[in-house]
């Protein structure tokens, strides 16, 4: 009887649902924990140790979302990795596809409810409060982007991402041009996409990242495959090196950010 027949693991195995690398999943636990404290440990310091939580929230406001997202990405690259050559191309995207749909589906739900609060007194009417790059749509977009990044080659990649955060800050102040706008509806469109209704999380230029992931999820996948203590010492060498101009680059423009005007230097006062 056909019912009664023991049927292999093998045969009945969920590609659906692929490996999941311990390691990603406890870094990605930390990022969360750096969210939370980002926006929660005011609550917990008193007057006079409130510029703790000034030094704080700098710090994991940042490290906390674009860590999450850039495991996000890097998931996407395994997730795609482990089904090729065993489901067909557009069964994959698909699958990519609706998990990013879901998540910005609830990104949606919560954006209809933040930008109604009195921070945005100029007010956001439906259905354009759907819109806005909370770090759940983020995440959703990501799944999108690293799935059509992946068609490219590192190189084409890299350059990308590079240019992305070198031209940035331009074209964010380009958009905020006053008067821009203006009887200028190409202009507004890439406005409310790129900028949103919240000018504080823009997209740009966080999309890098969803390049630059990609990159290191295929050097870590094609390690992983080979298992040799060659792959990994090539690859320690590569995240090392590469962590490292990227923290350079990052230190030199970010430097370049303040000025006078922003507190971090003593403002001469006329005698």
């Amino acid at each position: 009887n056909y019912l009664q027949e023991l049927i292999p693991l093998e045969d009945i195995r969920d590609f659906a649902s692929p490996k999941r690398i311990g390691s990603i999943d406890f870094v990605k636990g930390f990022a969360i924990v750096f969210i939370i404290l980002a926006h929660s440990s005011s609550a917990w310091l008193n007057a006079e140790n409130q510029y703790v939580y000034g030094i704080l929230f700098s710090l994991m406001d940042f490290l906390g979302p674009s860590l999450f997202v850039f495991l996000s990405s890097l998931s996407v690259i395994f997730s795609i990795k482990n089904k090729q050559n065993i489901l067909p191309p557009k069964v994959i995207r698909m699958r990519i596809f609706s998990r990013g749909a879901m998540i910005i589906i609830i990104a949606m739900i919560y954006n209809i409810t933040s930008l109604t609060l009195d921070e945005f007194d100029w007010g956001v009417p439906f259905p354009l409060n759907l819109w806005g790059w909370n770090i759940l749509m983020f995440i959703g977009f990501s799944q999108i982007f690293s799935f059509y990044a992946l068609k490219l080659t590192k190189l084409y990649r890299g350059i990308i991402a590079i240019l992305i955060v070198v031209f940035s800050n331009v074209i964010r102040d380009l958009i905020f041009v006053p008067g821009l706008e203006a009887d200028n509806l190409i202009v507004t469109v890439i406005h409310f996409i790129v900028i949103g209704p919240n000018p504080m999380v823009p997209l740009l230029p966080g999309l890098a990242i969803c390049f630059i992931s990609t990159i290191f999820g295929e050097y870590l996948y094609e390690a992983m495959n080979k298992g040799t203590d060659d792959a990994y010492v090539g690859l320690f060498r590569i995240f090392m090196v590469w962590g490292i101009i990227l923290v350079a680059i990052g230190v030199v423009l970010g430097s370049q950010l303040y000025t006078d005007s922003s507190g971090l230097y003593p403002i001469p006062v006329a005698s």
